[in-house]
């Protein structure tokens, strides 16, 4: 597959050097004086990767840098920054902007073109990497989504026909216990779709390792906080009296409040999932230090049996489907595990059949 290089450089002996060089190489060259010409022809055709001088007028090498990492299209393409300036200060803001090598003039153009090659394998193997992941989770789709729409699906539409019946004479309860079937299977549905998107967004996420990076320095400091409200919400909305102990309100954390609200959702969903009705028995904790971020969401229910602790994780695997179809697709806990795994976590599952489960999560904080 051929590739595109956008070379950006105002010296134009050197620019036309480079073009030269690299088209011998066997790529396809497009070139621009300066960040704002060089932005008028990404709009035109996007480049597999785009090689930046840093001094130039009109519209340096930083500010395009900055531009094209706030532009969804254009923020994933690798960049190597080409400069006489060999400040360590500005090699430091440079990648701190996104760029994926910092060059300094004069340079050998084996080193140039080592760099560039390394540069398109990586963002070729991680577009791979990507597209496989996607793949397998549009066939976990098409498999599952037959079943696991179906049940919702015809209890929406049984019970709407129902009441649409002009010869159907019922009483108001039996009425009112209709409409609560009905929005229970749209909430089902809601909640399928959902988790589908956000399975699908978290697998781009981790092979963004710019943006995983980020997120791992992340400090969330209201992190108690807000793990409080989600349980309190939790306990109102299900009318269930949920046990937290939260320890270390004066260590920040790294994940942050969608990643906190996505991992306690699931959990206390599947804890609720899997107590008895009338023996629901549900215990949080949650504990931070300088260097670790522990949790557990553990109850008392049905248990779950050895042989199915290893599958829970895979993606549209629910433990005892027949009489557990209120799970909403058994992606809870692929989700929970793909968020941990993000920020280098682990996740162990500890459970006795007729003596409850327990979730723990171990999350290592590199804050500084």
């Amino acid at each position: 597959m051929d590739h595109t290089i956008l070379i950006i450089e105002d010296e134009e002996p050197l620019r036309l050097l480079l073009k030269a060089e690299l088209e011998h190489e066997g790529f396809k060259i497009e070139t621009a004086e300066n960040g704002e010409t060089a932005l008028r022809l990404i709009q035109k055709n996007a480049p597999d990767l785009i090689v930046c001088d840093v001094m130039m007028p009109v519209m340096d090498g930083f500010t395009f840098q900055e531009k094209i990492s706030q532009t969804e299209n254009f923020k994933d393409i690798p960049l190597i920054f080409l400069t006489a300036k060999s400040d360590k200060v500005d090699i430091r803001f440079g990648k701190s902007l996104g760029a994926d090598d910092y060059i300094t003039k004069p340079f050998d153009f084996e080193d140039l073109k080592v760099s560039i090659n390394a540069k398109l394998k990586k963002a070729s193997n991680r577009k791979q990497y990507l597209n496989n992941r996607l793949d397998d989770i549009r066939k976990s789709i098409l498999y599952s989504i037959p079943h696991e729409f179906k049940n919702p699906l015809s209890t929406l539409s049984g019970f709407v026909s129902l009441l649409q019946d002009k010869d159907y004479i019922g009483r108001e309860e039996e009425r009112q216990e209709f409409l609560k079937y009905i929005q229970s299977s749209s909430d089902r549905l809601n909640r399928l779709v959902t988790n589908f998107l956000r399975l699908a967004e978290l697998e781009i996420l981790a092979s963004n390792e710019e943006k995983v990076s980020q997120l791992k320095q992340n400090k969330n400091v209201n992190w108690l906080t807000e793990f409080s409200s989600f349980v309190h919400d939790f306990s109102s909305v299900h009318k269930v009296d949920v046990k937290c102990d939260l320890v270390g309100e004066e260590f920040p954390i790294t994940p942050d409040y969608n990643a906190l609200n996505m991992v306690l959702s699931e959990l206390l969903l599947n804890a609720l999932n899997f107590s008895s009705t009338g023996n629901i028995n549900i215990t949080v904790k949650a504990v931070a230090t300088d260097h670790l971020f522990e949790m557990s969401v553990k109850d008392s229910g049905k248990g779950i049996e050895d042989y199915a602790l290893k599958n829970l994780t895979d993606i549209f695997y629910q433990h005892n489907r027949q009489f557990q179809e209120q799970q909403g697709g058994g992606l809870g806990l692929t989700i929970v595990n793909r968020i941990v795994q993000i920020y280098d976590g682990k996740m162990e599952i500890e459970s006795e059949v007729a003596n409850g489960t327990e979730v723990k999560i171990f999350i290592p904080l590199y804050l500084k």
